[in-house]
């Protein structure tokens, strides 16, 4: 079997984790660092031989019909439309977060209030244009840290909407195998019906031609065994049913139940490559986002400590008419202004700290489902690579079975139209080709879902 050489992921893991100096009670960061801590190699074995160069996933299936299906559900799916706008809504978020490094603009028309006490009514007859501005400086760089949380969780949302698109594009191409296999079973169901009756007219043949040790008991059997098919036919039509409307829902179609296939299971055009690195999982979206929010959870602490500090706000006002605008851009007025703005918290019943406190643990929190996102991606890589390896040898075995127990059904058959045999090892034999054939389909079609499972899990292709 061979090995993966296994390179380290970046130190940003576990510098990530170690910076958390306010643990829960029961995880502290070290221990996070540990447990998110990679070996020394990819523990799964492998079966291909070098490293190929990258290039989509979905080439490595033999089905232009599956990628199509992909394509439609990432074009047309509603619940991934969903995402984008939550993806743009976390975008103007943080442009609006922006926007409180820059000075408040406000612009009116103001009237001057006069009288006529002959008649008591009160009414303008002298407007200006008026100019409002407020700006705080952002001396301690509070708005600057509050805006850059704002653009981490931008990002963050950005990496979700990438996680959408793949698992959607990874459940297209499961559904779309799902279909093909069921439409396999039920090529495969209406075949052992057939060879039931045939089997049924043989055993009531004999039976009616009195041939020895053929009894009433081995025509009820036959019958049994042919209802028992036909009933199975029933169940794979429900089945194919389901997984047509499945699909067609991901692909944001009506589900009518009428999508068209290539009709056969793809087959797999690569093997997986030796020497992939561990490093394929910084690129998974899940781990992306993860780490964004914590990014964002640190500036947001580091807000929340600079909202202790004094705070400056420069406002004024100007009217036309007037000198004020020039008193406004003075440069000496300008400081008095800042210095008469000049404030510092006090006392607020603990908010500000219990604020601080709070995005301490947020931290904390986001520190933890880091190391567990990425614990997860590495539990995903080696179960998916483990379960390929044992799904091969099973189908090996698998084709193995078929053979043997196609050939034993034709030989029952011969042997008991020669009376050699009796009707039971015949229905036997056609019952263990018929499940013989129908594992095979399973085992299949789950070494493809095996094979989604494992793009999925590395974020895209080898």
């Amino acid at each position: 079997m061979a090995r993966r050489c296994f390179h380290f992921l970046p130190v940003s893991l576990t510098a990530v984790l170690a910076s958390c100096t306010t643990p829960p009670p029961a995880v502290d960061a070290p221990a996070l660092v540990e447990q998110a801590k990679p070996g020394a190699a990819w523990v799964a074995p492998g079966q291909g031989r070098t490293l190929a160069e990258p290039f989509g996933w979905l080439e490595q299936f033999d089905d232009a019909g599956m990628r199509s299906a992909v394509r439609e559900a990432v074009e047309h799916n509603p619940d991934l439309h969903a995402a984008a706008s939550r993806m743009k809504q976390a975008r103007i978020r943080a442009v609006r977060a922006g926007a409180a490094r820059l000075p408040d603009l406000n612009a009116g028309l103001r009237g001057f209030q006069s009288g006529d006490k002959a008649t008591g009514w009160d009414f303008a007859d002298d407007y200006a244009l008026s100019l409002d501005i407020s700006w705080e400086a952002d001396v301690w760089g509070r708005i600057r840290d509050a805006t850059s949380a704002s653009v981490a969780e931008a990002q963050a949302a950005e990496a979700d909407y990438a996680a959408a698109r793949l698992s959607l594009a990874a459940n297209a191409a499961r559904a779309w195998c799902n279909l093909l296999e069921a439409e396999a079973q039920l090529a495969l169901a209406r075949q052992t019906v057939d060879t039931f009756r045939t089997g049924l007219n043989l055993v009531d043949g004999s039976q009616r031609r009195g041939v020895p040790d053929v009894t009433a008991l081995d025509v009820r059997l036959a019958r049994t065994s042919l209802a028992a098919s036909e009933s199975n036919l029933q169940g794979r039509l429900r089945s194919r049913d389901e997984a047509q409307r499945a699909l067609e829902a991901l692909l944001g179609r009506y589900p009518a139940g009428i999508i068209k296939t290539s009709g056969r299971l793809p087959g797999l055009r690569r093997e997986i490559p030796a020497g992939m690195p561990s490093t394929l999982l910084l690129r998974r979206p899940d781990i992306l986002a993860a780490e964004r929010r914590f990014a964002a959870a640190v500036k947001n602490e580091n807000a929340a400590r600079k909202a202790l500090l004094p705070s400056f706000r420069l406002t004024g006002s100007a009217r036309t008419a007037s000198p004020e605008l020039e008193d406004l851009l003075d440069e000496r007025k300008l400081i008095a202004n800042l210095l008469q703005s000049l404030t510092q918290p006090i006392y607020r019943g603990g908010a500000l700290r219990a604020e601080v406190a709070l995005s301490v643990e947020e931290r904390q929190e986001l520190a933890s489902r880091y190391a567990a996102t990425a614990l997860g991606a590495f539990r995903e890589v080696e179960t998916s690579m483990a379960a390929e390896a044992y799904i091969a040898a099973q189908i090996k075995a698998q084709q193995t079975f078929v053979e043997e127990s196609v050939q034993a059904e034709k030989l029952a058959i011969s042997q008991f139209s020669k009376g050699l045999t009796d009707a039971l090892r015949l229905l036997e034999s056609q019952r263990r080709a018929f499940d013989s054939r129908s594992g095979l389909l399973r085992a299949q079609n789950q070494r493809l879902q095996t094979r989604i499972d494992l793009c999925l899990a590395l974020g895209g292709d080898f």
